[in-house]
């Protein structure tokens, strides 16, 4: 399966006057005299999502929807700390791109709504709408425990800012996506994305640049884990393999296209063995089966080549790692316990530990869950024997590092049933329009789903609008 494919421009069309070039410098002159005249923060972020409204409303919404999925490529996500008080226990707090990339959608689609621009789709894509139902049966799960006064205020208010920024990115990838056709209006900026992603990785590997992942830390045979402009290493090693496994499937025109295109493809494989991720490998071997099955025979040739050339300057201990975790996965099945047979497989152990722990906490809550956010964001006691464990510096519950049970745990088995339902609509969706693409964007939602069994990607905001657009703009709206 080859694919002749080249960067296809934005469509036609003019922004509409005033220039969105005079805009920018009368906003950046605007900001700078008033700032210098003492206005503050409030005042200047007001007027900056006017002057946002008004970008949108003379651009062509392809175009907007383009900067937006700039932003949401390449905001780098540096931690903000406690996040005004909205905080994730096992992380450092929100990143910048919770932020940064609302305040930039939100009001760019504003002012295309207000030009006339139809900026949602007629039919919404199966994936977003059952993440809606999903998320309005979290808030559900999450006012029982509330009204048992098991919940603070401020936790509570926590809890619901978590929810609505899900629902919010959720809306802005349904609103990049719009009533495209196909992709390829918004194929130049993946290219982008990937690029500038690649370097950040590499320039990380180098140690020129700093990681942003709490998991960058150095490890035997490994050095430092790369997470691009992304947060998390293995989130990171997840996108990676979801781009190799497209960039494989195209064949770019000969001459310097070409050239240019493999030495990208080189490059993010070099970023998904940085990276150090069992999720990113488990997610291309995944994704690898679904693309030779639908007939990717030759792309996925492309990817296992670039990879196994380059795992040769890798150290071994990288490829050791899978079979720790191997070895770590049957000792613990066979035993019915936790059991650590590499003192450097410890993340193994501790995933196989709060699987157990979140199956503990099913049966405790079996129909409801323990309320939506309350183990993943706030943490609640483990259950040791029977009893929970409450004493100062003990085990605490923050999510199962598995999507599927993490959901069970917190909203119960109706929960669980809408968040299957969510994921398989993408598959019912591409499936009947395949093109080249669409294989490998399929492939790719494939791998991301196989690595949910290790990690809890879909509660990532950045990720989750990223997933939403890639598979609803294919095969029609």
């Amino acid at each position: 399966m080859t694919n002749t494919s080249t960067l296809v421009p934005f469509p036609a069309g003019r922004a509409r006057r005033p220039t969105t070039l005079v805009v920018g410098i009368a906003a950046t002159t605007a900001a700078g005299g008033l700032a210098a005249a003492g206005w503050g923060r409030f005042e200047l972020a007001t007027l900056g999502a006017l002057l946002l409204v008004l970008v949108g409303s003379q651009l062509p919404i392809a175009r907007t929807r383009a900067i937006i999925l700039a932003t949401l490529l390449l905001v780098p996500d540096i931690p903000s700390g406690a996040s005004a008080g909205f905080y994730v226990r096992w992380s450092r707090g929100l990143t910048l791109s919770n932020f940064v990339v609302p305040v930039v959608a939100v009001p760019l689609l504003l002012g295309a709504t207000l030009a006339g621009n139809r900026i949602m789709p007629a039919r919404w894509p199966g994936l977003a709408r059952w993440c809606y139902w999903l998320l309005a049966w979290c808030l559900l799960t999450l006012l029982v425990p509330w009204a048992r006064g098991e919940v603070s205020a401020a936790e509570g208010t926590t809890l619901l800012a978590h929810l609505g920024k899900l629902a919010l990115f959720i809306w802005i990838g349904v609103a990049m996506a719009g009533e495209l056709k196909e992709w390829r209006e918004l194929q130049r900026v993946l290219y982008v994305g990937i690029v500038v992603n690649t370097v950040v990785g590499l320039m990380q590997a180098a140690g020129w640049l700093a990681v942003y992942s709490p998991l960058g830390e150095l490890q035997p045979g490994l050095g430092v884990r790369v997470s691009g402009l992304f947060y998390d290493a293995n989130m990171y090693g997840v996108l990676c393999a979801w781009a190799l496994l497209w960039l494989a499937s195209v064949q770019p025109a000969p001459g310097w296209r070409r050239r240019t295109h493999l030495a990208l493809l080189a490059g993010v494989a070099v970023n998904l063995l940085a990276a150090g991720s069992r999720a990113g490998y488990l997610a291309l071997g995944a994704g690898a089966v679904v693309m030779a099955w639908y007939g990717g025979a030759q792309a996925v040739r492309r990817a296992a080549t670039a990879l196994v050339l380059l795992a040769l300057v890798f150290p071994i201990e990288s490829w050791q790692r899978l079979a720790a975790a191997s070895e770590t996965v049957r000792q613990s099945w066979e035993h019915q316990t936790v059991v650590e047979p590499d003192p450097n497989d410890v993340s193994t152990q501790e995933r196989l530990t709060s699987m157990r722990e979140a199956l503990r906490q099913i049966a405790r809550h079996p129909w409801l869950g323990l309320g939506f956010g309350r183990a993943l964001y706030l943490g609640v006691p483990a259950i040791s024997d029977g009893a929970s464990v409450r004493s100062a510096g003990e085990a605490s519950f923050n999510g199962a590092q598995d999507m599927g049970l993490s959901v069970l745990a917190e909203t119960g088995p109706i929960g669980l049933a809408m968040f299957l339902i969510a994921i398989a609509e993408p598959w019912r969706r591409l499936r009947p329009h395949f093109v080249d693409e669409d294989v490998a964007r399929l492939a790719g939602f494939a791998g991301l789903l196989a690595a949910c069994f290790t990690i809890e990607a879909l509660w990532n905001t950045r990720l989750l609008a990223l997933v939403v657009l890639l598979t609803a703009s294919g095969g029609g709206v």
